[in-house]
């Protein structure tokens, strides 16, 4: 039966290469889609933003008396 049956399949460094690879990937997509629902609750609450009582004066949507933009 030596013939009939298949060689084992063995993984060469390049698949290896190529799972890190992929792993790294999904890690990083996570990651960043994390990153992006903390920043869109920091929104919700009002925590960032130009109108944001925890952003720094000076920024953009910032106003002095007379209504002009502070730059």
């Amino acid at each position: 039966m030596g013939i009939l049956s298949r060689p084992k399949y063995q993984e060469t460094e390049t698949d290896r290469m190529i799972k890190r690879q992929m792993e790294q990937e999904e890690k990083d997509r996570v990651a960043k889609e994390e990153e992006r629902a903390e920043r869109n609750r920091r929104i919700a609450k009002g925590m960032v933003g130009s109108r944001s009582m925890f952003s720094k004066a000076g920024g953009r949507g910032f106003y002095d008396d007379e209504g002009n933009m502070y730059s």
